[in-house]
């Protein structure tokens, strides 16, 4: 069906601007009325002017309006007026006007808007994770759609400027050309959800370019308005009148941006889509990119069948790509929350980072500065740990002194959590030669670590003892790159950290996560079994 509409709406957007067709009354020049595509890259204008008067054309909906608020045409001229437009992901039909006013008396000739629906009707596009590396994206460079797999959720980008997006794919969804107040925009599709209900929003973008945009803020459709979240926003130290969600600053060495955050809705939803948008608040044309590879680019989740809050807890995750794969951080938020537990995640994760790098790491010192933390998720590259039980190596004990330091001083109630990793047989199992060898190194690495840091606020997650459980029963731990967490094994780490922390069994509305239902089911019993009843470790190396 999406593909029909798809061709109908290009057909539209072909003939639109031709189809302004002007007519001539009281000495004005303007059309009768504007058939509006209901997805467009392209600017779109008409023609307005008069013989007699100067005139003053305006409009500004929360979807379309003349660019720059309105535009003023000297008398006996004929001009061209710019309109940005949002696309109609919805089932229903937008309807304005754009305002003719004469300076001299004041009065007002009005043209009819009329912008039809992109959706004619709507199958549940929840939850919609949205990732470039398994998404259907042909249509991104040219008409600025993207899907993702297995939802009918849509995602574009919107010039409030009127100026034409550069729309690129290059391992990420990406936009450029951008000006403040241009955003992307994510519309998911649903049938019935409830007045109250909670959503959560995640993403990873990055940027490209030293010209990108820094400051962004996340909002919301809800009472015909945007909104922002309630407590999400943060005043910009350079720029007190820039209030934010999330800064997206360009490293020459890539850092990428993590945001989750959760938002309800006053009104119910019926035979249409939630939508969202992260809207640029500070200047900068450079391109930026919705995270690809194996990042989630951006995700819708709603939590219709969860439980009420029972407590909220602030949660640092300090990490590498043993953390950002399959985005687990975002899975123990989601977990936690279709458990009765709501999570404020802040998150700092970088391909390969040790402890000792993420202390030089601005973001990283950024996010555990902000403190506040009930519990710090502090992940050192993968094989740290089995090198200290192998060589007694000083510099990463010092490390990890250090970073501990750091988080306690802005959180100084903290409950620190060391991951214990799991063994794979990438480089010959990191030298050490087999399953057996390098999953007690990293266990007895990571505890001699704890023990020598002589802190009561450390505990150890046995992420890697869930693993080996979970290889005895052949289940896909691990990427093709037989290094990294698969999707599975990102479940696995983000079960066992929730049940660690809450110590409490999981209840049947436990989200999968994206993991097919069969498997899913089995990592929360081992991880539950890990956890609760133990598991006697014996290595044969």
């Amino acid at each position: 069906m999406k593909h029909k509409l798809t061709t109908l709406f290009t057909a539209i957007a072909l003939i639109c601007c031709s189809s302004f067709n002007t007519v001539v009354a009281n000495e004005l020049t303007l059309p009768e009325k504007l058939s509006l595509p209901a997805q467009t890259i392209e600017p779109q204008s008409f023609n307005v002017g008069s013989t007699t008067d100067q005139l003053v054309i305006s409009a500004s909906y929360p979807w379309f309006g003349v660019v720059g608020g309105r535009v003023t045409i000297p008398a006996s001229e004929v001009q061209s007026v710019k309109l940005w437009l949002e696309p109609n992901f919805s089932t229903t039909e937008r309807r304005g006007v754009i305002s003719v006013t004469k300076t001299s008396d004041g009065t007002t000739t009005t043209i009819p808007v009329i912008q039809p629906p992109y959706f004619t009707s709507v199958t549940n596009g929840f939850p919609a994770r949205l990732e470039t590396k398994n998404s259907s994206n042909d249509g991104w460079e040219s008409n600025g759609i993207a899907t993702p797999a297995n939802s009918s959720a849509v995602l574009s980008a919107v010039s409030a400027s009127g100026k034409r997006l550069a729309f690129t794919e290059d391992g990420g969804l990406e936009i450029s050309d951008t000006q403040v107040g241009d955003y992307f925009i994510y519309a998911v599709p649903v049938e019935n959800l409830a007045a109250g209900e909670q959503i959560d929003i995640m993403c990873t973008m990055v940027a490209m370019e030293s010209s990108s945009p820094k400051y962004w803020v996340v909002e919301y459709w809800d009472n015909d308005r945007w909104n922002t979240i309630d407590g999400d926003l943060r005043v910009a130290e350079e720029d007190k009148n820039i209030e934010y969600s999330f800064y997206n600053k360009y490293f020459k060495s890539a850092h990428h941006t993590s945001y989750a955050q959760s938002f309800t809705l006053a009104n119910p939803v019926v035979n249409n889509t939630v939508k969202v948008r992260l809207r640029i608040l500070s200047e900068g044309g450079g391109a930026t990119k919705l995270s690809g590879g194996q990042y989630t680019s951006l995700s819708l989740v709603r939590h219709n069948n969860a439980p009420a809050i029972i407590d909220t807890k602030r949660v640092l995750f300090i990490g590498n790509s043993f953390t950002y794969f399959f985005s687990t951080p975002f899975m123990f938020k989601e977990i936690a929350r279709s458990q009765g537990h709501q999570v404020d995640a802040v998150i700092s994760v970088k391909g390969g980072q040790e402890f000792s790098e993420h202390l030089r790491l601005e973001r990283s010192n950024e996010a555990i500065t902000r403190g506040g933390y009930d519990i710090a998720f502090l992940q050192d590259t993968s094989p740290n740990p089995a090198i200290y039980a192998d060589t007694g190596n000083p510099d990463i004990l010092n490390a990890s002194r250090e970073i501990n330091k750091l988080t306690f001083k802005h959180s100084p109630n903290c409950q620190i959590v060391y991951e214990r990793t799991w063994a794979c047989p990438h480089n010959n199992y990191r030298t050490y030669g087999s399953y057996d060898k390098l999953d007690f190194l990293l266990k007895k690495g990571t505890e001699m670590l704890k023990k020598e840091l002589k802190q009561d606020k450390i505990i150890v997650s046995p992420i890697g003892l869930g693993f080996r459980v979970g290889r005895e029963h052949n289940l896909p731990l691990l990427h093709t790159d037989n290094l990294h967490q698969s999707r599975v094994g990102a479940y696995m780490k983000a079960c066992i950290n929730y049940l660690f922390i809450y110590q409490t069994r999981f209840t049947d509305s436990v989200s999968d996560c994206g993991v097919d239902a069969k498997t899913a089911a089995r990592v929360r019993q081992i991880a539950e079994q890990v956890v609760f009843e133990g598991v006697k470790e014996k290595y044969n190396y």
